[in-house]
């Protein structure tokens, strides 16, 4: 058989296997599409295995195995089958599309936000991969950029009330409430049913201070959508701004029984209950706050400052240390600590807290009214005296009057 022959054939036998490997490939994926759909990933992680073992070189197979990895909690075997898949096809940009969702799941907002744009550069007409980053730039808070993508979807789908409740979302994160209304509104005219638009009609309002019409936009979400427990959390902060604090309670305990595991609802019962006197009440929320998320700052300063109106000064140092520990750029953790070591009459301690505050900024008039204190009690007369006219000058509603007490001289 002359040379030539026998290279086509050998290319035609070659080219053929490939083909056969990639089909078999095509059928386990459609058994492992078949399973996930009826929930069953353990079995469709099998089958995208065998995808894989059948055709090595198929991108897609190590593209579904890893959101099935993604699904059963092992983003680390995930991420090395997406960047399988990346390598076997880099041109994908839907393979991009899913990296980054997985990496903006493992707080690599930076990659995340290569793959979203390169998806959208090698698809630049698919509206779907557009929304997709804009899910991803409002998960990063950069919203401003977001609105640029929503800008442009909402030239060819105007009439998508979802597109504008984004809007509004990113709207009311870059404070701008007014525009965040009109948006919302545009929603709910599109949807009328939509309990989220009327709920995110009432944020704005809020934001506003138009708390009677935001209370109504919430009565009217809760009224579309008994179980959305976010409407119920929200109704209460119009509530308790209005000075209704039964009313808020009760929304409150509403949204609590929807959505135990929101540790912003316990944390704003918790708050409630600490205006109201009930301080241990207010420690079981901020408790179970912690339980869910222990790195929860806002949780663990309200705590200290709890623990520390119940006497629990020990207590109230450890959630005080915590704090700072997480947020050493916070003037108000500082000023927490500082006024812990004041009552245990650690007072040289307490001046270091206070002038770590004040050099953050921030909070000045309030700082240097606490170290005047500090100052006063070690018998350091003119520093304090220096410290309360600053504090004075800054407004603190005190200062003057302990200027003439003890500075009258």
């Amino acid at each position: 058989m002359r040379p030539l022959v026998l290279f086509c054939l050998c290319l035609h036998m070659q080219v053929f296997g490939q083909l056969d490997q990639r089909l078999v490939a095509i059928q386990h994926i459609q058994q492992g599409d078949m399973q996930l759909r009826i929930g069953n990933s353990e079995q469709a992680l099998i089958e995208y295995t065998n995808a894989i073992q059948a055709d090595p070189a198929y991108a897609d197979a190590y593209m579904k195995r890893g959101t099935v990895f993604t699904r059963l909690g092992q983003p680390n075997r995930a991420l090395a089958d997406m960047d399988r898949a990346l390598a076997l096809n880099p041109m994908s940009a839907y393979i991009h599309d899913r990296r980054a969702m997985l990496r903006l799941l493992q707080g690599d907002l930076k990659g995340a936000r290569e793959d979203l744009d390169r998806a959208v550069e090698l698809k630049p007409y698919d509206d779907l991969l557009r929304e997709h980053r804009v899910d991803g730039l409002m998960r990063m808070e950069l919203c401003e950029l977001a609105m640029a993508d929503l800008d442009t979807l909402l030239a060819h789908h105007a009439t998508d009330p979802m597109l504008h409740l984004k809007l509004a979302v990113c709207r009311l994160q870059e404070d701008d409430p007014a525009l965040a209304l009109e948006a919302a509104r545009h929603a709910v005219r599109l949807a009328p049913t939509s309990a989220v638009a009327h709920d995110l009609e009432g944020v704005a309002l809020f934001h506003l201070g138009r708390s009677e019409e935001a209370t109504r936009a919430f009565d009217r979400s809760i009224a579309l959508d008994s179980l959305f427990d976010l409407a119920w959390f929200n109704r209460s902060r119009v509530h308790r701004a209005l000075g209704r604090t039964a009313d808020a309670r009760a929304d409150l305990d509403r949204a609590i029984a929807l959505a135990k595991d929101r540790p912003h609802i316990h944390l704003q019962r918790a708050v409630l209950r600490k205006e109201a006197g009930d301080l241990q009440g207010a420690i079981d929320d901020h408790d179970r706050v912690l339980g869910m998320a222990p790195n929860h700052v806002g949780a663990l300063f309200d705590r200290s400052f709890t623990r520390k109106q119940l006497g629990d000064h020990v207590g109230a140092m450890q959630d005080a240390e915590r704090s700072l520990q997480l947020t050493p750029e916070d003037p108000e953790a500082w000023m927490l600590k500082g006024n812990i070591h004041l009552l245990f009459g650690e007072v040289p301690e307490a001046i270091e807290h206070y002038s770590r505050a004040i050099g953050l900024g921030g909070i000045e008039a309030e700082a240097h009214y606490s170290r005047a204190l500090a100052l006063l009690m070690s018998y350091r007369l003119p520093d304090g005296c220096a410290d309360l006219r600053r504090s004075a000058d800054l407004g603190h509603p005190k200062a003057a009057e302990m200027l003439v007490h003890f500075c009258s001289y």
